[in-house]
């Protein structure tokens, strides 16, 4: 954690729109990365990254540092939101019983560099797919992925070794 983020938190909880700012830009777009991977919609994803920097500046003053770092505590955020989107389209799609379900499900086509891992992590089950999005790509260690998760250290270790197999899978079947 930079040293002083919770000295900013404490200027954010005083109305501060520097300190604001700061943060804003420390932490935006690595937000936006994850939950892109997420729910794979470019447009939605930066609703929710605005939405947690909403919550960052209405809801400061519940970010703890002696329990998580701000990253942890604003990924856990956007994780809750991602994960609310992602049952969103499950009841809509149960509620549409025309269309198939498998299809519905797919999120929008990635436009990422690396489309057919982007597949890949898109077929993944939800938490597979968060909990190697948190570790590869946001590069948080295997505790705060289970912090943001609600999981314990070894869940996470074991979706990781599920997801890492599955896509290996995945990628070896488009070869």
């Amino acid at each position: 954690m930079h040293s002083d983020e919770a000295k900013l938190v404490d200027l954010v909880c005083k109305g501060d729109q520097r300190a604001y700012t700061e943060l804003v830009m420390r932490h935006l777009s690595s937000i936006e990365v994850y939950a892109k991977r997420i729910v794979s919609d470019e447009a939605l994803a930066q609703d929710i990254a605005q939405e947690v920097m909403t919550v960052l500046w209405q809801r400061s003053s519940d970010f703890n540092p002696a329990k998580a770092r701000l990253t942890t505590w604003l990924h856990r955020i956007a994780h809750n939101r991602c994960v609310d989107v992602l049952r969103k389209r499950k009841r809509e799609v149960s509620l549409d019983s025309d269309e198939p379900q498998r299809e519905a499900l797919a999120p929008a086509p990635s436009t990422l560099a690396q489309p057919s891992i982007d597949a890949g992590l898109r077929r993944l089950p939800e938490s597979q797919r968060t909990a190697l999005v948190l570790t590869y790509y946001q590069n948080l260690s295997n505790r705060e992925v289970a912090e943001i998760m609600n999981s314990s250290v070894r869940a996470v270790e074991s979706l990781l070794v599920r997801a890492r197999g599955n896509l290996k899978k995945q990628l070896e079947a488009q070869q």
